[in-house]
């Protein structure tokens, strides 16, 4: 159904398939104000006769109308298909709209009526007197043109947008999330393409694995935009986890291999931005104020989770929301093993403790700045070593989206203070904090260069800081303490001809490190003050054809570039508070890769009957890593120790990843599929310390999910398989000795009741056979995954 926007507020995001697409844009009264039906006539009227400065080129009408629709912020209608061989006629200087809409048609033989202020319908050659807006007997077909949901330059948010995107990108939505996988985030991750987890020996945190790569920053991980840099070395995800709560999530963008904006900043192998929930999301449309409630209830120790959140928006364009929830969970059980027993992992409790807050200020006007807080307590154990997990985000972020074709500005900004404490045990008292903050500012331009030749850039900049300290004198455990800033300029300059699309683009990365290191000066160990820096252009070119509408083909040649963190280079190499005064390396180098990517995008609807749609994107890649970081042992005294290493030469990482889904809305199915194949080398200490890398991904994942709805939809019944292969761990306790992994496959099934807009009730079953597994990239050896687990809920929205 169609929906509401205003002027200047669409982004341009579109497939040019005017064969299948029925042209009209609709923005039906179903949530417009009513002010908006009560005007006076003379407002309607100085509407239509206002004029505004316009710049199009000449394109396909399919097009043309999609782009006129986003720059007025008009409503188009059209009864039937539009021919693919009907072009615009360019329409440039100060016009009122009517005036442009009706110069953009001459030449083509469409004509148009105002049916009102803010709409038009189209009407074909010989067709004048056929169709009237308001026909019972006559079905305009619809395209929304759609504002799109906020995610991180160089990330895509939504269902469509990764089908229309010249990248590796996968976007999950809370539906997904939520009922799909029980909120579970390590398992929605793995079952999209090209994406992995390494799971962490509690049940805190998650940290994202892209093509084999993590840890230390080579995933950019965020919160609404700001980057998860904390890294805790041993008896945990050691490269870095992401503290946030899967119940207040909206959704989960991810890109893999090299990306443009401020997502692409200082990585190596993709970005994952976790989007928590928003106004929009509570406050059903239409209304002014609004609250929305989901409670969760499962066994095998899941327990009760409890979410509440309430909104409100003025008439002035003010809004603000809050959120909190509560989830205490204990320790669940495995599957049934091969003796019949089912073991317990006393590592996966958690007492969590989560909430935020949105204040949104100008919500449809040209500017619009909204200001948010998340906060995450949880507690937890690993290895029988309780820990705390705090961690907080403040983000705030401005958007200037005036009716002018060169201008569509965000600017972020962002604090993030994360702190894991030990309480009790052996390291009481111990801790590691990263106080981070960032800004990054992002400009898009559209200009149209000749009739024929178009140009989309994306230019901007980006800086972020962390400050890393651990609370205990140096060389007694733990990473050393530091300071790192770094700073990017970033372009991409997109040139469309036709059925094809150039793009060049680069990020130039530099990057100042500060910290102490210990020298030895005869009997006496001195710190010395280490200040480095160093940059890296990283440049990045993508060639994309569509030879028929709907399907894309695309190449990309990339470097990306990763700096060495104050993790690696000042870690002292200690375990315990055993002082080791020798093992920073602060001479360590930055990773960098370079390779191809191959990739098709189909986005096609009305495939097989009317209103399905056929998505499916693939992707092949070869990438050489080199100057990889890992830890390496040596021996001082006698005693092994380890420090942080680059690998000479080069590293291959090469795999496929294909993602595709129907949906008749009946029925629906999809695979997701991934091979990866990677010769990263394993650290010393990789396993339950947590002190290298674990790359360890399994020979190919795949997930199969089928389903259909009934009830007028109301009603989704599915289930899906999800089958891992073999991999290769660390033998314990210090390797570099490997052993084998043995894959393993699991049934899930899920329902879930639209009772109407108020009430959704869920039911999720995973593991259904209750198998006894060892998970892929699990850091504990001796630990099993999760049993069969029945979670169901209810969310409830007024």
């Amino acid at each position: 159904m169609p929906l509401p926007v205003k002027s200047g507020k669409l982004k341009k995001r579109m497939i040019l398939r005017p064969q299948i697409w029925a042209c009209s844009v609709a923005i039906a009264a179903l949530i417009m104000p009513a002010a908006h039906a009560q005007q006076p006539e003379a407002t309607a009227t100085a509407a239509a006769e206002a004029k505004r400065d316009f710049s199009l080129a000449a394109q396909p009408l399919s097009s043309a109308i999609v782009r006129f629709a986003a720059q007025t912020g008009t409503n188009i209608l059209v009864d039937g298909t539009l021919p693919a061989n009907i072009r615009t006629a360019p329409v440039r200087g100060k016009l009122s709209v009517d005036a442009a809409l009706a110069q953009m048609l001459s030449g083509t033989g469409y004509s148009y009526r105002r049916n009102d202020a803010r709409s038009f319908t189209l009407i074909r050659p010989g067709a004048q007197n056929a169709v009237k807006a308001g026909d019972a007997g006559v079905q305009l077909n619809v395209i929304t043109v759609n504002t799109g949901t906020p995610s991180v330059s160089g990330l895509v948010a939504g269902k469509d947008a990764p089908y229309e995107t010249t990248a590796a990108v996968t976007s999950i939505d809370a539906a997904t999330l939520q009922e799909k996988n029980a909120g579970n985030i390590d398992n929605a991750l793995r079952a999209s393409a090209g994406t992995f987890t390494r799971k962490a020996m509690s049940g805190a945190g998650v940290a994202v694995n892209i093509r084999g790569m993590e840890g230390y920053g080579r995933v950019n991980m965020m919160i609404d935009g700001a980057r998860q840099n904390i890294r805790v070395m041993g008896h945990g995800v050691s490269g870095g986890s992401a503290f946030v709560d899967s119940d207040l999530l909206a959704g989960m963008d991810m890109g893999r291999g090299s990306l443009g904006g401020a997502a692409g900043v200082g990585t190596l192998g993709g970005a994952a931005n976790f989007r928590t929930l928003g106004i929009d999301d509570v406050i059903l449309p239409g209304n002014s104020y609004g609250a929305m409630s989901t409670i969760k209830f499962g066994n095998n120790a899941y327990d009760w989770s409890r979410m509440a959140a309430a909104g409100a928006r003025t008439q002035n364009g003010i809004g603000f929301m809050g959120a909190f929830n509560r989830r205490d969970s204990g320790a669940p059980k495995s599957g049934v093993d091969e003796k019949g027993r089912r073991l317990i992992n006393p590592n996966q409790q958690e007492d969590l403790k989560s909430g935020l807050a949105k204040l949104e200020f100008g919500n449809g006007e040209d500017h619009k700045l909204l200001l948010g807080g998340v906060w995450y307590n949880n507690k937890s154990t690993i290895r029988s070593e309780p820990q705390t997990y705090r961690n907080q985000t403040y983000t705030a972020r401005y958007d200037f989206t005036p009716d002018n074709d060169l201008i569509d500005l965000t600017v972020n900004a962002y604090y993030n203070d994360a702190q894991v404490r030990f309480t009790k045990g052996n390291y009481a008292g111990q801790f590691t904090r990263d106080k981070g903050m960032g800004i990054d500012v992002t400009n898009r331009s559209h200009l149209d260069l000749t009739n024929d030749i178009a140009l989309k850039l994306t230019y901007g900049g980006a800086y972020y800081h962390d400050d890393v300290t651990n609370g205990q004198s140096w060389g007694t455990g733990g990473p050393g303490d530091g300071k790192i800033g770094i700073g990017s300029l970033f372009t991409d300059a997109t040139f469309s001809y036709g059925m094809f699309d150039l793009t060049t683009g680069f990020h130039y990365d530099t990057f100042r490190l500060q910290g102490d290191v210990a020298r030895k000066r005869g009997s006496e160990t001195v710190l010395e003050a280490i200040d480095r820096s160093d940059s890296s252009l990283n440049p990045r070119v993508t060639l994309a054809v569509t030879p028929v509408d709907g399907i894309q083909l695309y190449s990309t040649y990339a470097k990306t570039f990763r700096p060495p963190t104050v993790t690696e280079t000042f870690f002292p190499g200690a375990h315990g508070k055993t002082p080791n005064p020798t093992s920073p390396n602060p001479d360590l180098e930055g990773e960098t890769s370079k390779g191809w990517e191959f990739g098709v995008n189909v986005l096609e609807k009305d495939v097989l009957a009317s209103g399905d749609a056929l998505r499916m994107k693939a992707n092949y890649f070869s990438n050489d890593v080199e100057n990889y970081i890992t830890s390496g042992p040596y021996s001082m005294k006698n005693m092994p120790m380890l420090k942080f290493i680059n690998i000479p030469g080069k590293t291959r990482i090469k795999g496929f990843e294909l993602e595709a889904n129907y949906d008749s809305g009946f029925a629906f199915a999809g695979i997701s599929y991934s091979k990866t194949k990677t010769d990263l080398p394993y650290g010393m200490w990789s396993d339950g310390f947590g002190i290298g890398e674990l790359n360890g991904l399994p020979d190919y994942t795949v997930t199969i999910n089928a389903g259909f709805r009934a009830l007028d939809e109301k009603l989704t019944i599915g289930g899906q398989i999800r089958r891992v292969g073999k991999t290769k761990a660390v033998k314990p306790p210090m390797g570099p000795q490997l052993i084998d992994v043995e894959g393993y496959m699991l049934a899930d099934a899920y329902a879930s009741y639209k009772y109407n807009e108020n009430a959704t009730f869920f039911l999720n079953i995973e593991n259904i056979t209750n198998q006894a597994y060892k998970p892929a990239q699990y850091m504990d050896a001796q630990k099993l995954g999760r049993g069969r687990t029945v979670i169901g809920g209810m969310t409830l929205r007024f």
